[in-house]
This record gives structure tokens, sequence and C-alpha cells, in this order.
């Protein structure tokens, strides 16, 4: 049985897909001909979506949380109609034509699904243009999710978690996101790691491992996220896929890096009243995605990019506490 939010969640992307293909069409008719080989995988993979749809719809009619909506059923034979109207004009073309296109005549979107993860990270103008899109749900297919959830379950019974939580589930933020995937595979890869470093220096690491063990022991504040407190987190990571959209636009890995340089020489410390020492916990893990990035000879200008816009999230993330009442008041209760 599929939950409402997951078919909602299947509808969008399966609209997606269906939009997607509606333009694949529209620009290939307008600049070429496509070879029989393109019109054949073209027209399996509509076929495919369309199969999927329709077992979704069989889903929702034997799921009692979706069944006897007329909006989901209307919707979703909207997108069967359509996937039809596809496949019949691709069977059409593949029986009308037998011409070959130039590869060079075939732009995004078909290009860039065939490209490798490798070639990909390597030429930002690739990239360009491709919008994000977060989805409802969390994607991990690498399960880098798993050990930072296990490490604050391990100190969860000494520790207070409040400020781990908040970090973990703006590294979680991040995963919610599929599209384009060669940049939200590499944003994941190294977010996985810099936030489990983080939240290991804080739960394990002194000054800050004694001071939550402290006022685990004072019993004050909770320790789950309000609503308000994740949508903060929810705005800030949509606004770093903004500026990594906004860079791969102007392919200037070096402007991301100059404005997370900057970011860093404001850095917001907070009032006079909270732990400085936490603080500057967090503006080390920024500042060493910086130096990541200003010194590494190995990293692709993808890579670099990432490691210099993941600073300026830790930084904004870090100015969010002070302004969320119970994070200024937890930075408050920790200075000794």
């Amino acid at each position: 049985m599929i939950t409402a939010e997951e078919l909602l969640e299947r509808i969008l992307i399966l609209t997606t897909v269906n939009s997607t293909l509606i333009h694949a069409l529209i620009t290939i008719e307008a600049e070429g001909d496509l070879s029989p080989k393109q019109v054949d995988q073209l027209a399996k993979g509509v076929h495919a979506v369309r199969e999927s749809v329709e077992q979704t719809l069989a889903d929702s009619k034997n799921n009692s949380a979706t069944s006897g909506s007329s909006f989901v059923d209307d919707t979703i034979n909207v997108i069967l109609t359509h996937l039809g109207r596809i496949e019949q004009a691709l069977n059409s073309l593949a029986k009308s034509r037998d011409t070959k296109v130039s590869k060079k005549k075939i732009k995004e979107p078909i290009l860039a699904a065939q490209k490798s993860v490798t070639e990909a990270t390597q030429d930002l103008a690739a990239l360009t243009g491709k919008p994000f899109q977060r989805r409802l749900s969390i994607h991990d297919p690498e399960k880098l999710l798993p050990p930072i959830q296990q490490l604050i379950d391990k100190y969860s019974s000494r520790s207070h978690i409040l400020l781990p939580n908040y970090w973990f589930e703006a590294c979680r933020e991040l995963f919610r996101y599929s599209e384009p995937r060669e940049v939200i595979t590499e944003v994941t890869r190294i977010s996985g790691q810099i936030f489990y470093d983080l939240i290991r220096r804080f739960l394990a690491e002194a000054p800050c491992a004694g001071l939550l063990q402290e006022l685990m022991r004072r019993g004050t504040l909770g320790t789950e996220l309000t609503s308000r407190e994740r949508n903060k987190i929810t705005n800030v990571a949509g606004e770093f896929y903004d500026q990594i959209s906004n860079a791969l636009k102007n392919e200037s890995v070096d402007a991301s890096l100059n404005e997370a340089k900057r970011n860093l020489r404001s850095f917001d410390w907070g009032p006079p009243d909270v732990e400085k020492r936490v603080v500057g916990v967090i503006y080390r893990s920024a500042r060493e995605l910086v130096d990541r990035a200003t010194e590494s000879k190995t990293l692709s200008d993808l890579e670099r990019l990432i490691h210099a816009e993941l600073s300026r999230y830790v930084c904004s993330l870090a100015a969010s506490l002070h302004s969320l009442p119970r994070f200024n008041q937890l930075l408050a209760d920790m200075k000794v």
C-alpha cells in the first residue's frame, strides 16, 4: 500500500517526466530527425513510464488513504492520455522516417542523461539550465545518512542532541533533491562527510562534548525540532541550491569561492552571551570547505564549486541559529 504522500510524489515525478519528453520531442523535431534507434529508445521509455502510471492508478484505488479521490484518478488519467499520444507519435515517426541526425544537433536533456558523472563534473557548462527539484522524501541511494543517525543515537543517552539534530536535518534537507543527478550526487557525497564530521565534533570532542553532556544533566529544552526550525532549514537549503544554479550559469568557480571567503570574513558569531567555542566549531567546518576548494589540486571544477557553496550554506545555518530563540538560548546556556 502506498501513502497519500507517496502517491502525490509519484504524480509529481511522472508529470515532470511527461513534460521532459514533450520538450525533448519538440526540440528534436525543430532541429533534426531522430534515427530509428533513438526513436525506439524513446518509445520504450515512454511505454515504461505509462506502465508505471497505470500501476500508480491501480495502487491508489487499492489504498484506503487515497481511494475514492476523483482528483487523483483524473490527474493520473490525464497523464496517461498524454503519454499515450506521445507513444503513438513515436510509433508513427519510427514507421515514416529512417534518417539519422548528427549528435551535435541533439541538445539537453537527452545528451545530458547519457553523460557519465565523471564527464559531467568536469564540464560546468553542460549542467547549466538544469532545474533543481525538491522531493517529498529523502533520496539516499548511497546510504550516507544512516551513519550520522547512528552517531547521534549512540550519544543520545548522555548528550543533549538538539544541536546535532539541527545539523543532521540540515544535511537531510540536501538529500531531498534528486535532479540534476550529476550535481546532487556530488552534493550528497561531500555534505554527508562534512556533516558527519561536524556532528562528531559536537558529540565526541572537547569542548562541545562536555558542554552537551552538562546540558543533558540540567534537562533544559527539548531535543526535537519545531516546524519553524525545520522551515528555516528548508529555506536556507533552497537558497543553497539557487546559488549553485546561478554559479553554474555563470560557469565561474572563482566567483563562488570569493563569495565563500567573504562570508567567512563576515561570519556571524552571535550575541556576546553565547558560547563562542561551540560557534567556533561551526566556523571551522566552513573554513575547511573553503581551504579544500582553494588548495586541492585533485578536485574537479564542480567539486570545488560545491565545496565553496557548502561553506556558504554552513555560514547561513550558523547565522540562523542566532535568530531561532531555542538555539540562541541553548548556546547561551552552554556558556561557562
